[in-house]
């Protein structure tokens, strides 16, 4: 019998995935993109902004992720995301729509502006745009 991976991915909102068996997962891990194959030492890792993707056979899914953490225990990837995006429901207009609006903010000087939020959310709607971007 093939080994295989559990994934499960939760947000605060919802789990988006729950014991999705998979062959393969790919994560944005903080400092640079990680794979993960059954048989993974056991570790605790922490989530960058960018693209999740699963495999099972030749079946590929793809998740925007924004941020959080991975604990991957005995060939379970427990994905604790503080927001996720599946690919194809990423709406692309509205990513450049949120991109234009936080270039905006940051250009402006004005001392009400929340410069961190802005900042968060720029870098958010542009991960959502590079996965939908690479899934067409």
């Amino acid at each position: 019998m093939v080994k295989k991976l559990r994934l499960n991915l939760i947000t605060p909102e919802k789990q988006l995935l729950s014991n999705e068996e998979v062959d393969f997962v790919a994560l944005p891990a903080f400092l640079g993109e990680m794979g993960v194959l059954p048989g993974h030492v056991n570790m605790l890792v922490q989530l960058g902004m960018g693209s999740l993707r699963y495999k099972n056979g030749k079946e590929e899914s793809e998740f925007a992720v924004l941020g959080g953490f991975v604990e991957i225990v005995d060939d379970e990837v427990n994905v604790f995301a503080e927001g996720a995006d599946l690919a194809e429901e990423i709406d692309e207009e509205a990513e450049k729509q949120k991109i234009k609006a936080a270039k905006a903010s940051l250009s402006r000087k004005d001392a009400d502006i929340d410069f961190e939020l802005a900042e968060m959310e720029l870098k958010q709607s542009i991960a959502r745009m590079k996965v939908k971007r690479r899934r067409r």
